[in-house]
This record gives structure tokens, sequence and C-alpha cells, in this order.
């Protein structure tokens, strides 16, 4: 990898994970942080080299460099509002957006992930075993249920919402991969449509702004669903046990303001399951 110094270069961002510098030329430099990011630097750099070879709009990573030791990645800057901004602005755009949120995932969920990219299965049986807010009762049913769904050999994005599209010079870019994995599509539409139903608070957010935010959302989940029913293989059955898997993987790593509103659905579902009770479409509950 080539070195690079960024201690003349401007900081223009500091994110979770990283740290963003202008590289001039409409480019910035990706800087992970901590030590423990790197490989996840390295893979989000691998994420970027296999969407070259796709028709996905995405940010372009021209070269995986060395900051201070640290492995990080030239990209293009996507300058622009996101689709969520998009929408507070202008509420009436509302329908149109989810078709469009709904459309990209599509044509993502069309592209074959990497033979190396993470198993969706196994990072929710990671995050499932993990969570201390479910009961080992309970992880035990979603371990069943998670063996009875399918592998698929699809690109997830692993946090495709609103707020991770970019709309620049007439065009909607998908950010932040870092999150990616390999799995069958409905993990991927069940997370967005958690996401969007659920709209959990972000740090900074009044109560007033995330009451719309939460109206919005419910608005934005109904008619993202609605369009993607239309242009996939979802069954309904198997989009429930994916939104249970992936509500249950929120309370391990999901914001403090839905963690106990998953927690309920997960507890409820999970016996609802190992009962014989469940309803093919309990995914409406959430």
């Amino acid at each position: 990898m080539r070195p690079i110094d960024v201690g003349a270069l401007r900081l223009v961002a500091k994110g979770g994970q990283a740290d963003i510098y202008d590289y001039g030329d409409g480019k910035v430099i990706r800087v992970p942080r901590r030590p423990q990011d790197y490989d996840r630097i390295r893979y989000e750099y691998g994420i970027y080299v296999l969407l070259s070879g796709t028709t996905i709009a995405a940010p372009k990573a021209f070269e995986l460099v060395e900051v201070n030791g640290a492995p990080s990645i030239v990209m293009e800057r996507i300058l622009g509002p996101s689709m969520i901004d998009e929408i507070r602005k202008q509420p009436y755009l509302i329908r149109r957006k989810a078709i469009d949120l709904a459309n990209m995932h599509r044509d993502l969920l069309g592209v074959t992930a990497a033979a190396s990219m993470t198993n969706s299965k196994d990072q929710a049986k990671y995050c499932v075993s993990r969570s201390q807010s479910l009961t080992e009762d309970t992880k035990q049913v979603l371990m069943n249920v998670l063996e009875q769904l399918p592998e698929g050999a699809f690109l997830c994005h692993g946090d495709f919402h609103p707020g991770n599209i970019l709309h620049s010079d007439g065009k909607n870019y998908i950010i932040d991969w870092s999150g990616a994995t390999k799995g069958d599509l409905l993990y991927d539409v069940a997370h967005t449509y958690i996401l969007l139903r659920v709209a959990p608070r972000v740090p900074g957010i009044s109560m007033f702004m995330h009451g719309i935010q939460k109206l919005l959302g419910k608005v934005m989940a109904s008619i993202y669903l609605r369009t993607i029913m239309k242009c996939l293989p979802v069954d309904p059955s198997r989009l429930s046990k994916w939104v249970l898997i992936k509500a249950a993987e929120r309370t391990y790593y999901g914001l403090p303001s839905e963690k106990e509103r998953l927690r309920a659905f997960v507890s409820k579902y999970a016996l609802a399951i190992s009962s014989g009770k469940s309803k093919a479409s309990f995914y409406k509950r959430i």
C-alpha cells in the first residue's frame, strides 16, 4: 500500500469509525481511528471493488493506501442531500422516494456477492447469541428459525435506508457499505423494513422531529414493501422470519431507543413460533 501523509489535509468529517480528509480533485481519504477497524476498512474496499464491476451507483474507491500504519481508502467524494433530508424538506415527495428506494434496492439485490464476503446467517448467529436483551429460550427458538432460512448468495447492503442514499448531480448514490454481507435477499429487505417502521431516535433529534420521522417512516415502509413485493419473489412467511431475526440482531447492536420495542416483538413472536401459533404475515406487527 502506498503511504500518504494527511497532516496537511483538511479534516472534513468525523464518522463513527473513521476520519474523512479532503484529498482534492473530488476525492477523500477514509482513515480508521482504531486498529480493530483495520480489517473492516480492507473489507469495505473489497466491496467497492466488487461494485465497480456493476451498474450500482456507489462512490468509487480509487486506491487502498496507508496512513500512519492504518489501511485507508481514497474514494470519490459525493456532495448532496440524503434522501431523508429531501423528505424532511418536501414530505409530499415521500411516495416517489419510497418507490425510488425500493427500485434501487431491487437492483442492488440482483448483484451476486463475492464468495469471501461475510455470511449473513453467521452474522445473525453472532449477534443473537450475544444479545443481553433476549432469554436463552428465545435465542434457541431464533437459532432454530435461522437453520430453516436459506443461505443466499446475493449482495446485501446491511444498512439500506434513506439516510444512506445521497442525491448528487441528478443521481442517487448508495453509501456506507461497511456492513455488506452475502445472503438471502429478504435478509436485507427485512432490515430496511424494520429501519423504516421503527425509525429509531438518533442522538440530537428532538422528540417532535422524531415523532414526525416515525410517522413518515411508517408511510414509507408500506410503500417501499408494496413496491418491492411486485418485483422480487417475497414469501410473507420467509420475510416474517427474517424480520424476527433482524429485530433480534438489533437488540444486540441497535440504538437504545429501539431495543425495548424490538425485544418485546421478538419475545412475543418467538414464543408464537415455538407454540405453532404464528401467522405468515406477523412482520406487519413490528
